[in-house]
């Protein structure tokens, strides 16, 4: 009973250094922000300046 104690102790341990070393290397090395694809830019209307969606006309009605 005694061994199965320890081997819990020593899992535990291990699992707390393996977190302590992840959050130590993702504040050193923080994860870099996904990249936005060139064709998802967004078109703008030319008159209120509005964010159109597709080929559907501007809810202003000149853009």
């Amino acid at each position: 009973m005694g061994a199965l104690v320890k081997i819990v102790v020593i899992f535990l341990g291990l699992m707390l250094i393996m977190s302590m070393i992840g959050n130590f290397v993702t504040k050193v090395f923080p994860p870099k922000p996904p990249e936005v694809a060139k064709g998802q830019t967004k078109a703008k209307c030319g008159n209120c300046g509005r964010t159109v969606i597709a080929t559907v006309p501007c809810v202003c009605g000149k853009g």
